[in-house]
């Protein structure tokens, strides 16, 4: 039997692998390689050093396509040791086993976002890589294999003190291999597979990896251990917000800010500065003003003063000193905004008990497609809901003219609705929220509490506002009530059986009333 023993090489990645090759050669190695890695460590120095064609008898082609993708290298790395009938089919053909297995794949991950072809990317998707790494990895009790740079050192450390590898070692790197390769199937297959088509296509499987990004102070409850887990495809950083400073963020912290950026999304586009205060995953209050920030919290602030205890606060524009002046005095759980100038941090760091956050303006105009949610010892997939509202084609439906002020707060109480747990009613005067009702079993109780919200709020100095419905109003006993209370304009999706008796009543109370079509219900 052949003695030579062979170590193959194969990496995209270079670091750390002429230190690796150098230790395998002394040990004895003779190292077979690919075209650029074989060129790399001979340029290095490296001796022991065989093309991957010398050793099948068969050159690179496909412009590299095929390289590895022979017997006599697959049939080195699948023998079994000691198994007559591998060894009796190794001598016949004359093939070497091979030990080592040092593969890295082309960055697919990386190269999928670039501004490239979409022909030039589908070149970024390994083949022989993948293969070599999954057959070394079946045969881990035979052979070492490696794909990720920081191994390299304990490989090493073995190699100096001439050491075997033990069995277990080569289990866990055999492991860390197929996670690898089934992840990066996974990259490829959502790159090819847009998941905007996954729920029009009725897939029958849905294959999701998730990877922990960091541990939580604690669940819902303190007793409820949580973690928070990203795509395995995305990157492992946080793409939505920056924590600047502050405590550790909790499970409930993370669910608060995710509702809060939702919001945000939907006043983007706005030139007025706006403030929301979300408690509970609820906005308690949100402004318009264009005046200034400052002015905006402050607005948004007095829809609910005693919930924006503890809450979220979160702006569309950057923080300035005289904001964070305001904020300051008061306990506030998290605070966002796309940016701070340098004396309202100064400001807010003082607040040791409250996360200051950034977010990211990209993640800002991304549209994710899907959302999930754990039921009944499954997973609930849907689409977000996250479509724009097209006002061009919200109706009028009572025979009363809406005037443009009066429109305006319309749109803004409607898409603060969305954003408040069904069933949700909104009033609303000069673009802020004046009384917010959500989560109440019928929508008559959500019109009522929201009324006493702004009576706590403001008593009755505001006239003439507007209500905005998440759902269609079933009965008229809401628009009864509307009418008492003093709502000038109402808009609502439609679709009720009794929209023609709803539409009346609010005709004869003189209540104008827009149908948008679409619903915004969040349970």
């Amino acid at each position: 039997m052949n003695k030579t023993r062979y170590a193959l090489i194969s990496v995209y990645d270079k670091t750390g692998i002429i230190e690796l090759a150098t230790h395998l050669e002394i040990s004895g190695y003779t190292i077979i390689s690919t075209g650029n890695t074989y060129n790399f460590l001979k340029s290095t120095g490296i001796v022991n050093l065989k093309k991957i064609d010398e050793i099948t008898g068969f050159p690179e082609i496909l412009g590299g396509r095929v390289k590895t993708l022979h017997p006599a290298i697959f049939g080195g790395i699948l023998s079994v040791r000691g198994d007559e009938s591998h060894t009796s089919d190794l001598m016949k053909n004359r093939i070497t086993p091979v030990d080592f297995v040092i593969v890295n794949l082309y960055p697919f991950r990386e190269m999928k976002d670039k501004a490239i072809s979409f022909e030039e990317k589908l070149e970024f998707i390994d083949i022989g890589g993948v293969s070599l790494l999954r057959a070394a990895a079946k045969n881990f009790k035979d052979v070492t294999v490696v794909a990720d740079p920081s191994g390299y050192d304990d490989v090493i450390l073995f190699l100096k003190n001439k050491q075997v590898i033990p069995i277990e070692i080569k289990k866990i790197y055999a492991y860390e291999v197929f996670k690898l390769t089934a992840e990066y199937d996974r990259e490829i297959a959502g790159f090819l597979n847009d998941d905007t088509d996954i729920l029009e296509k009725n897939a029958e499987e849905l294959n999701i990896s998730l990877k922990k990004i960091f541990p939580l102070r604690y669940g819902e409850n303190p007793h409820q251990k949580a973690s928070f887990y990203k795509f395995a495809e995305s990157s492992d950083e946080l793409e939505s917000f920056k924590k600047l400073f502050g405590k550790d963020i909790s499970y409930n912290n993370l669910s608060d800010i995710d509702s809060t950026l939702d919001i945000i999304k939907d006043f983007r586009d706005t030139d007025d500065f706006f403030s929301v205060i979300v408690k509970h995953t609820n906005p308690c209050g949100a402004a318009l003003s264009n005046i200034s920030l400052q002015d905006a919290f402050l607005k948004a602030r007095k829809t609910d003063e005693t919930s924006s205890y503890g809450a979220i606060i979160a702006f569309n524009k950057p923080v300035d000193k005289e904001t964070a002046s305001e904020i300051k005095p008061f306990f506030v759980e998290i605070i966002l905004a796309p940016e701070y100038d340098e004396e309202a941090l100064k400001i807010l760091k003082s607040k040791r008990n409250t996360i200051v956050a950034c977010y990211s303006n990209e993640f800002m105009t991304e549209k994710k497609s899907l959302s999930f949610k754990t039921a009944a010892d499954g997973v609930l997939v849907q689409k977000k809901d996250n479509i724009p509202d097209d006002i061009s084609t919200f109706e009028t439906v009572t025979n009363k003219k809406i005037p443009l002020t009066v429109f305006n707060d319309l749109i803004f109480a409607w898409k603060i609705a969305k954003h408040v747990k069904s069933n949700a009613i909104v009033y609303a005067k000069d673009g802020t929220t004046a009384g917010i009702g959500a989560g109440q079993m019928s929508r008559i109780d959500s019109a009522v509490f929201a009324y006493q919200k702004m009576k706590n709020a403001y008593g009755d100095t505001i006239k003439d506002f507007v209500m905005a419905s998440d759902g269609f109003f079933p009965f008229k006993d809401s628009i009864e009530y509307a009418g008492k209370i003093g709502v000038k304009s109402i808009i609502q999706p439609g679709g009720s059986i009794r929209d023609d008796e709803v539409v009346s009543e609010a005709d004869r109370l003189n209540i104008s009333m827009v149908f948008t079509g679409i619903r915004h219900f969040k349970h």
